[in-house]
C-alpha cells in the first residue's frame, strides 16, 4: 500500500494523563503492540521511567493499543510503564534507604578521583575538563506552538480566540509549573520552561562544554527535558544535548564530588531512570547497536550490584554491615530495575530486526520472580506477537490463545489477542467481532474503536470506517484527538472522497480548541 494511504496507531490518553509519569511522554508514537490496556499506578513526576517507540505508518496488523503496523519492525516495541509498574514501583517508592536506591559502581578511573577528593580539601578544583560533565542547551529561544500557527494560517486570526493553552510564562517557574504544563499536554511549553530553569544552573544556551555545578534537581530537570524532546521527536536537539552526559560516570555525577554539600554521602546524583534513558537515546537517532551496547554495559553493572547485595556486601562489593531486611529490599529493587533494562534491550533488538534475541529475552523475563499472573500474560502476549511478526502463526497461537475450547473468553486482553490471531489469518470480520466484544467490556477504550475501524477498511467498508472514526472524535474530542487517530482519519478521508480538505480543517479546528501543543500537525496531512 502506498505510503500516503497509511494507517497509524492509536492510544488511550486516559493512562497518559493519569499521574505524572514522564515515561508516557517518551513515546514518540502511541503505545505499541506490547503495551497493556490496563494501567497501573504511575510514579511521581520526579521519578520517571523511560520507554521507546518509533513513528511508523503503513497498513498492517492491529494490536491491543490500536497500532495497525505489527508487520513493521519499528512498531514492535515494548513499554515498561504498564508492564512493570506493579513489580517496580512498589519497591522504587518504598521505604528503602536512599543509599541503596542511589548506589552505583563507578569506573576505576572515577573511583580514584573520588577517593582523592575525599582525602584532600582541594581535590575537586584541579580536575581537567575531560573529567567534568558540561551540558547546555543546544537551541536558543522557545519552541513554537505549531498547532496555533497552523490554525492561524488555515483558519485565520479569529480562530486564535478559541486557543486556550498554557505557555511557559503562565505557570510557576519551577517543577510544579512543569507538572502543570505536562498534565495539560503542553510539552513544547514544558521544554521551554525546562530551558529557563536549567539556565539558573548556568547550563542554558551556549553553555555546552562550560563547567557548572550539578545537583540531583538539575539532573532531574535534564531527565525531564530529554524525555520530552524524545516525545516530541526533536532528534537533532536530543542528540546534541544528551551527548555531554556520556554514561553519567564523570566524577561530578556523584555526591562525594561535592563534600561541602553532601559530606560523605555515597551514590550517584543521577537517577537510574536517567541512566536508562541515556543508554537508549542512540536508538532514536539511528544507532540501535550503540544503544544495545550501552544497555548491556548497564545490565552488567546492575548484575554486579545484585550479586554484591546477595552476598551480603555493599553495592560496590566491600564488606559492610547491611541489615537483612535492607539487603532483601535492595535485591528486589535492583532486580526490578534489571527487568527494565531487559525490556529496553528487547526494543533495541527489535529495531535491529533481531527477533530471535527479543524472544529469548522475553522468555528470560518470564522466568524472573515476583510477576503477577496478569504480567506473565502480558509477557506471553508479547512473545506471541513477535512470532506473528515472523509469520509463525502456529507458534504465536501457543502464546496468544490461552483459553480452552468451549471456555468463554472473559478478559479484554484475551479478546484482543484473539483478534490479532484472526488478523494474521486475514479473517478481518472475525477480528472485528473480537474487538467489538472487547469494546463492549471497555467502552471508554479508544484504541478498540480504532481497531474496529481498521478492520472495516480491510473488509471494504470505507464509509462505515470513516463514520466510526468520526464518532469517537465527536463523542469525546479531548480524549480521541490524538496523532494516530487523526492520521487514520485523514488517510480514510483521502480514500473516501476527492475533496478532503474541509474535513481535515474541521479536525484542525477541534485540535486547536481542545488540545495542548504536543501534537505533530503533520498528522492532518495538510499541504502548507
Amino acid at each position: 500500500m502506498a505510503e500516503n494511504n497509511a494507517i497509524f496507531k492509536s492510544k488511550d490518553e486516559d493512562t497518559e494523563n493519569s499521574g505524572m509519569d514522564i515515561s508516557r511522554y517518551l513515546n514518540s508514537a502511541p503505545p505499541t503492540i506490547f503495551d497493556e490496556i490496563a494501567a497501573f499506578q504511575k510514579p511521581s513526576f520526579f521519578d520517571i521511567q523511560s520507554t521507546s517507540t518509533n513513528q511508523v505508518s503503513d497498513y498492517g496488523l492491529l494490536s491491543d493499543d490500536g497500532s495497525t503496523n505489527v508487520l513493521d519492525a519499528d512498531s514492535l516495541r515494548i513499554s515498561t510503564t504498564s508492564l512493570l509498574d506493579a513489580a517496580v514501583d512498589r519497591v522504587e517508592h518504598g521505604a528503602l534507604n536512599d543509599a541503596y536506591r542511589d548506589t552505583w559502581i563507578p569506573s576505576e578511573h572515577t573511583r580514584k578521583i573520588l577517593r582523592s577528593i575525599a582525602t584532600t580539601a582541594t581535590g575537586a578544583s584541579h580536575l581537567d575538563r575531560e573529567n567534568l560533565t558540561m551540558p547546555g542547551l543546544a537551541v536558543q529561544g522557545d519552541m513554537p506552538d505549531l498547532i496555533k500557527n497552523t490554525s492561524i494560517h488555515f483558519l485565520g486570526e479569529d480562530e486564535n480566540i478559541h486557543r486556550n493553552v498554557l505557555t511557559a510564562s503562565d505557570v510557576t517557574q519551577d517543577e510544579r509549573g512543569l507538572r502543570n504544563l505536562i498534565q495539560a499536554g503542553c510539552y513544547r511549553a514544558a521544554v521551554n520552561l525546562s530551558g529557563r530553569l536549567l539556565a539558573i544552573y548556568a547550563q542554558g544556551y551556549g553553555k555546552i562544554n562550560q563547567p557548572s555545578k550539578h545537583t540531583p534537581h538539575s539532573l532531574q530537570l535534564w531527565y525531564t527535558r530529554l524525555a520530552l524532546l524524545t516525545k516530541l521527536r526533536q532528534i537533532d536537539v536530543l542528540e546534541n544535548e544528551s551527548k555531554p552526559f556520556g554514561n553519567l560516570d564523570k566524577p561530578d555525577m556523584y555526591f562525594t564530588f561535592y563534600p561541602e554539600l553532601y559530606g560523605t554521602r555515597p551514590g550517584s546524583m543521577a537517577s537510574f531512570a536517567f541512566r536508562l534513558l541515556l543508554a537508549e537515546i542512540p536508538s532514536y537517532y539511528g544507532k540501535p547497536k550503540q544503544a544495545l551496547d550501552n544497555l548491556y554495559k548497564l545490565l552488567a553493572t546492575v548484575n554486579q550490584i545484585i550479586a554484591n547485595f546477595q552476598a551480603g556486601f555493599s553495592s560496590e562489593g566491600s564488606h559492610a554491615k547491611v541489615r537483612e531486611s535492607d539487603q532483601q529490599d535492595a535485591v528486589k529493587l535492583w532486580t526490578a530495575r534489571k527487568s527494565r533494562i531487559l525490556v529496553s534491550i528487547i526494543n533495541c533488538a527489535i529495531s535491529m530486526r533481531n527477533y530471535i534475541l527479543a524472544i529469548e529475552i522475553l522468555e528470560d523475563l518470564c522466568k524472573l520472580p515476583n510477576w503477577t499472573a496478569e504480567q506473565i500474560g502480558i509477557l506471553r502476549s508479547a512473545i506471541g506477537r513477535v512470532h506473528l511478526f515472523l509469520g509463525d502463526v502456529t507458534a504465536a497461537e501457543k502464546f496468544l490463545i490461552r483459553v480452552n475450547k468451549g471456555e468463554k473468553t472473559t478478559s479484554v486482553r484475551e479478546l484482543v489477542d484473539s483478534g490479532l490471531m484472526a488478523v494474521a489469518q486475514n479473517a478481518f470480520q472475525e477480528a472485528y467481532n473480537c474487538f467489538q466484544s472487547a469494546s463492549a467490556m471497555d467502552p471508554s477504550n479508544v484504541m478498540l474503536i480504532n481497531n474496529m475501524a481498521v478492520c472495516l477498511l480491510y473488509t471494504g467498508q470505507l464509509k462505515t470506517a470513516v463514520w466510526l472514526f468520526e464518532s469517537i472524535i465527536n463523542r469525546n474530542p479531548l480524549k480521541s484527538l490524538q496523532e494516530p487517530i487523526l492520521l487514520n482519519m485523514c488517510t480514510s478521508y483521502e480514500l473516501h472522497m476527492t475533496h478532503c480538505k474541509q474535513p481535515k480543517l474541521h479536525l484542525l479546528r477541534q485540535l486547536n480548541r481542545y488540545k495542548g501543543d504536543a501534537a505533530d500537525i503533520q498528522c492532518l496531512k495538510l499541504a502548507m
